[in-house]
């Protein structure tokens, strides 16, 4: 019986402890990784002084923008949050809440506005906040039973990348990297139609109520705070075949139907040809990013009634 007990307790800490310890004292271990540009997006967010210009979304703000044609236009500094599908919209719409103040305009520019409520992929946001226990503020109650359920996974994934000394920069330039951001939290990796190698695909966006509930909530926060939360035009491509102009001014009704904060854009000025895109459907090219840029700035002037 002595001896049952005595390997039980080995069983529970190298099941519970061994992976706690491995997270208190290895982490982080993807400091170099994309996901890894949450830390200098977040600590320019907080460097800020209001008003600015917060943006929000997944890799199509990443790969989407140029920050300073913004700024220069609007007259406000810029951070551009847009990080990770595999997150999703409601991870993405908890960094603001670090530093958002009075005069503060978060411009959320979705892809679509249909989800489950949900951190999609939880493995990834946990490699994402890491132990930097600070952010962990992102997740909320609910979320917290799937990132335990992934905690194992990805603290003996840590174990792995310490033995093999694998968090290290690449030892060539890639856009899925750290260092492929600038200081604005924009990717600046070189982008051009011929570096895409996968073709670009049709998407048919969608909207629901629970979702627009939850960014409602995030809007009466934000004017609690004296900031704005408006909805912004993400990138659309066009030229393929199905691709119908009408689908996305119906998705823009049914964003207005449901949404308490105001849609800033005309979706059709973000319809842009297969050539401004890299490497699917969601990325611009480094072209593509600065027309899309200069649109938004139009529309954020056009808000501010100037």
């Amino acid at each position: 019986m002595k001896k049952f007990i005595f390997k039980m307790m080995i069983l529970v800490m190298l099941v519970f402890l061994l992976p706690v310890a491995i997270f208190l004292l290895i982490c982080p271990q993807y400091t170099h990784e994309y996901n890894a540009s949450f830390l200098d997006k977040m600590k320019r967010l907080e460097s800020l002084q209001s008003p600015k210009i917060i943006l929000v979304s997944n890799s199509n703000l990443a790969f989407g923008i140029q920050s300073d044609i913004i700024e220069k236009k609007v007259g406000m500094p810029v951070v551009n949050l847009g990080l990770h599908g595999g997150l999703g919209n409601a991870f993405h719409e908890r960094m603001p809440l670090f530093n958002l103040n009075k005069g503060d305009i978060v411009a959320i520019a979705h892809l679509d506005y249909h989800d489950d409520d949900k951190i999609l992929d939880p493995e990834l946001a946990l490699l994402t906040l890491e132990n930097y226990f600070k952010y962990w503020k992102i997740f909320r109650p609910k979320d917290y039973p799937d990132i335990l359920g992934v905690f194992l996974k990805y603290a003996y994934k840590c174990a792995l990348r310490f033995f093999a000394r694998a968090d290290k920069e690449p030892s060539s330039p890639t856009c899925y990297a750290r260092s492929a951001f600038n200081e604005y939290g924009d990717n600046v990796f070189p982008r051009d139609i011929e570096a895409g190698e996968s073709e670009p695909s049709l998407r048919h966006p969608k909207v629901d109520a629970k979702s627009l509930r939850r960014i409602n909530k995030f809007y009466d926060y934000c004017k609690s705070r004296g900031a704005d939360l408006v909805i912004a035009g993400a990138p659309i491509l066009s030229g393929l075949a199905g691709f119908d102009e009408q689908e996305y001014v119906d998705f823009q009704k049914d964003i207005e139907r449901f949404a308490a904060c105001p849609v800033i854009s005309d979706f059709r000025n973000y319809v842009f040809d297969k050539k401004y895109f890299y490497a699917g459907a969601l990325h611009l090219t480094n072209v593509g990013a600065v027309l899309r840029s200069e649109q938004l700035a139009k529309d954020l002037n056009a808000y501010l009634g100037r």
